[in-house]
């Protein structure tokens, strides 16, 4: 993939998607990117992720394809080996931080209090995830964030619905947000590829004010 300044930075909501058959998931992965996301994350918790990373890369190459809730050393080079294209993790750990490193992907670590931002910041990162957003605190935990760690900025991930978006990306220190109600079981199970682009339409319209204001600056 050309590499973007910042994963956060290609488009305000980022997918998480988690597939039983892995033939399904270039379908899923094109109803998201037709809609106007690109990048699409796979969740790792999935049996079935790697085979769907596989799929997505030869399948649907117009998508940027990514591995998605990353917590496992050994995940990194496996997603790799996939066809992923970016990394996404839930902790920061060290040794997980050089895992991804040795990958030489983008990436993001993860991160949940401020001391553990502020640690990626002294590792170089500026760009991280927090997770899980909601059950840390929300917009209220991103406030204290940006005062503890003002150079950090993050891509909230875990218990964020639709009517929420809106309101974490007008957050300053929020680049994107993931969305991981996009791809619904029942959707995915019925081919109904069509809700699921009509959901990522959603997605994109209600982060469209937010997206305007910045190119306003």
């Amino acid at each position: 993939m050309k590499e973007p300044r910042s994963l956060l930075d290609v488009a305000p909501v980022m997918p998480l998607i988690s597939v039983r058959n892995p033939a399904d998931a270039a379908s899923v992965a094109r109803a998201l990117s037709r809609a106007g996301l690109p990048l699409v994350q796979v969740d790792l918790g999935s049996a079935a992720s790697l085979d769907a990373i596989a799929c997505i890369s030869a399948d649907a190459p117009e998508v940027v394809v990514g591995a998605g809730n990353i917590t496992d050393v050994d995940q990194p080079a496996l997603a790799r080996a996939a066809g992923a294209e970016f990394l996404v993790a839930t902790t920061g750990a060290a040794p997980l931080r050089a895992a991804m490193c040795d990958t030489e992907l983008p990436h993001l670590p993860g991160a949940t209090t401020a001391l553990e931002a502020v640690e990626l910041l002294g590792d170089g990162y500026t760009d991280m995830v927090l997770f899980p957003a909601a059950a840390a605190g929300g917009l209220r935990h991103l406030r204290a964030l940006a005062a503890f760690a003002p150079g950090a900025r993050f891509c909230p991930a875990g218990g964020i619905s639709p009517a929420q978006l809106s309101g974490y990306l007008a957050a300053p220190n929020v680049g994107c947000v993931t969305a991981d109600w996009l791809a619904p079981a029942d959707a995915v199970r019925r081919r109904d590829w069509d809700r699921i682009r009509r959901l990522a339409d959603v997605a994109v319209k209600l982060s469209t004010p937010t997206v305007t204001a910045v190119r306003a600056l």
